[in-house]
């Protein structure tokens, strides 16, 4: 959009967050910004005679969404993998497995993304090396926490009964001591580390593919977590004029010497790709036994996997606090939030142009609920894995430390700043799902009826700015970006219910109809 061209939007509905005018009925925007809000007389006379008009009525246009948890690049490329989630057992995973196989080339490496863990004594090795007929295998998990490899994949990556399992992972072995393939935590790196990666034009075209599917649900912006080569590729796109949705990329832990050296700090960058911070692994999650957890497992006596160790993540923290560096703590199990918080709050924000936040915070003690409000550590959490994890968190966790999972309600009533997004891959890259999730506290079969938790329960508009007002906080955007104000970015989208006051169930299956970013329509209408 040219700064002479001004285009004039008319809706049934515009909810702006604005404070002084929350639902207007038209907007103007110049240059990439809001320009005006208000009615279509206010604007008409605003913009005169020159503004071209794009009439969405009826729809109720909002805030673009903004996923604050996904893995951008992972993610567009997973939407390929096939996928065994919904299957009943072992035997129909290897059947999938074996048909698979035999159309792959024979130095393929193969993937299959939605194992269950608990398939494990339904098989042995002899049964993944028979199905995958030489192919090198893994198979992953929902949670991305755990997978299983064969024989052949364990060749490649060198993983013998000589090799240790690496600290913060886990290498299960037989009883002679040969490794069996199953991987937990950092071990499962050997395989994502140690597969063939995709080509520039690979990544590029399913990055394309990606955002356009984004757009379509009315995401206007990502806050992505990957290796430096995805920062790359995301820069190549912004290069050459494709990229349309703003990102804010956080680098994984091993990387941070390199960003100390060259000087970058969080909050680098421009307009539409900018570095966000330092990302650690505290545990695993709960999916895999891997979070963890202040007391053992219902019925066990394993506490998760620590991934760090207290005083390392302090260190590392602090080092990077000093850089103007933000961390970005994974932390799942109620044990590892505590940790994290413990580190957040001695390690303060002092010189950060972003906040400190933690990813999932998926179970807090009671007593910790709290902190992070207080402390002004953003809540990265991702309503979605309420519709997988419900039942896992009955059987695992208990009715008592159930109470503190997902507690979105007692969070933002401690003043905690909610940023919403989807770990995608692991859900689906849908904040419709989220939408419902938060709203309703319940899984997709329905369970429990009158909700999980229903005190935990967040209203439309709460979860709306979830997803607007909160990422940009996160972002360190609040004055440019999670409302429709004058001068802030012209990101929104016109969607066919308004997701404030619509039933759950209808927002499930909501339609966007149009998705405009900097001013520019990118889906839906023209």
């Amino acid at each position: 959009m040219t700064d002479e061209r001004i285009l004039a939007v008319r809706a049934g509905l515009i909810r702006t967050l604005d404070p002084e005018r929350r639902e207007v009925e038209c907007l103007a925007v110049r240059a990439g910004r809001i320009e005006a809000i208000g009615s279509e007389g206010e604007i008409g006379s605003r913009v005169g005679g020159g503004a071209e008009w794009l009439d969405l009525r009826p729809t109720t246009i909002v805030p673009g969404l903004t996923d604050s948890h996904i893995h951008l690049i992972e993610w567009a490329l997973a939407r390929e993998t096939p996928d065994l989630s919904g299957l009943g057992s072992m035997k129909e995973a290897l059947t999938v497995v074996r048909r698979e196989a035999a159309s792959a080339p024979q130095g393929a490496w193969l993937e299959f993304k939605g194992w269950d863990p608990v398939w494990r004594s339904q098989a042995g090795l002899a049964d993944l090396d028979e199905a995958s007929q030489g192919r090198a295998l893994a198979l992953v998990a929902h949670d991305l926490h755990s997978g299983w490899l064969n024989t052949e994949a364990m060749r490649r990556l060198g993983i013998d009964r000589e090799r240790d399992g690496p600290p913060g992972g886990w290498l299960e072995r037989d009883s002679n001591g040969q490794p069996t393939g199953v991987l937990q935590e950092g071990a499962l790196d050997w395989w994502y580390e140690g597969r063939p990666r995709p080509g520039d034009a690979e990544r590029k075209a399913a990055l394309l593919e990606g955002q356009a599917a984004l757009h379509s649900l009315g995401v206007t912006a990502v806050q992505s977590v990957e290796a430096p080569e995805s920062f790359r590729s995301v820069e190549e796109l912004e290069r050459s004029g494709q990229l349309r949705l703003r990102v804010l990329h956080h680098f994984p832990q091993r990387f941070i010497d390199s960003l100390v050296e060259c000087g970058i700090a969080s909050g680098f960058g421009g307009e539409w790709l900018r570095v966000g911070g330092i990302k650690y692994f505290s545990d695993g999650a709960l999916g895999s036994r891997t979070a963890w957890m202040l007391v053992p497992y219902e019925g066990e006596r394993g506490r998760g996997i620590l991934r760090l160790q207290p005083e390392e993540l302090a260190a590392d923290v602090e080092r990077a606090r000093r850089a103007g560096l933000a961390a970005t703590v994974h932390a799942i199990g109620d044990a590892a939030v505590r940790m994290a918080l413990d580190v957040l709050e001695q390690a303060g924000s002092a010189g950060l142009a972003i906040p400190h936040r933690i990813e999932h915070l998926q179970c807090v003690h009671r007593d910790d609920l709290a902190r992070a409000g207080r402390l002004g550590i953003v809540a990265s959490m991702q309503p979605s894995h309420l519709l997988t994890d419900i039942r896992l968190a009955e059987e695992r966790w208990g009715p008592e430390r159930c109470r503190g999972t997902m507690a979105l309600r007692s969070l933002l009533d401690a003043g905690t700043v909610l940023a919403f997004g989807s770990d995608a891959p692991v859900e689906a890259a849908d904040p419709r799902e989220g939408f419902y999730a938060a709203l309703e506290r319940r899984d997709r079969s329905g369970y429990p009826e009158g909700g999980w938790n229903p005190e935990e329960r967040l209203t439309g508009l709460e979860v709306l700015r979830a997803y607007t007002e909160g990422p940009a906080h996160a972002a360190g955007d609040a004055g440019r970006r999670g409302r429709l104000s004058p001068g802030y970015h012209a990101d929104f989208a016109a969607w066919e219910v308004d997701p404030v006051t619509a039933e759950p169930e209808q927002i499930l299956t909501a339609k966007v109809v149009a998705t405009v970013v900097g001013g520019e329509i990118v889906f839906g209408e023209s």
